[in-house]
């Protein structure tokens, strides 16, 4: 499901952001390979919220690249910091927020498991999700993050490959949030 939304996204994100970007070159994202397969996105132009700040966000979409991955980096500060730590040093809150029927109309059928990335210096998790009745691939994500002062810098990378979806976002925790 997360990953349709992502699919179906990003033509209307591409076309919007190209015309919105006609005089601004945006940040590519560290870590990744400097060729034509990722597209940066000028995130500089977007409006914020003042707790949270787009940094960069790049995008490999298939055919030119595979698996197909999007990359963010985003930075936090306030309350939205303090909760996005705290699921970062514990992921599991987050899987039962996602997985609790409260507020919905629909029970959730999707299939949620997340694991600590205990690998690195800064905490981070990573996260599949998957269609209970398995009708679908399953979706998957990583996030990493920092603590810097007041701030939380915050590495996300979502892809179709569990293994590649990690990878990149410790190659990317590295250059973006140092090792």
């Amino acid at each position: 499901m997360l990953l349709r939304l992502l699919r179906s996204f990003f033509p209307v994100l591409t076309i919007a952001l190209a015309v919105a970007s006609c005089g601004y070159i945006p940040r590519q994202v560290a870590g990744l390979a400097v060729d034509s397969s990722w597209d940066a996105l000028p995130l500089r132009k977007w409006l914020a919220e003042d707790r949270s700040e787009p940094v960069a966000l790049a995008f490999c979409a298939p055919p030119e690249c595979s698996p197909g991955l999007a990359v963010s980096v985003v930075r936090l500060t306030g309350k939205d910091a303090d909760i996005t730590e705290a699921v970062l040093k514990d992921p599991e809150r987050l899987a039962r927020a996602l997985r609790s029927p409260a507020g919905r109309n629909k029970p959730v059928r999707t299939h949620i498991t997340v694991e600590r990335l205990t690998d690195g210096r800064y905490p981070g998790f990573a996260i599949d999700l998957a269609p209970a009745d398995g009708s679908k691939r399953p979706a998957y994500g990583a996030a990493i993050g920092r603590r810097e002062g007041e701030g939380l810098s915050v590495v996300l990378v979502i892809g179709e490959v569990q293994d590649a979806v990690r990878e990149t976002a410790k190659q990317v925790a590295a250059r973006e949030l140092g090792s």
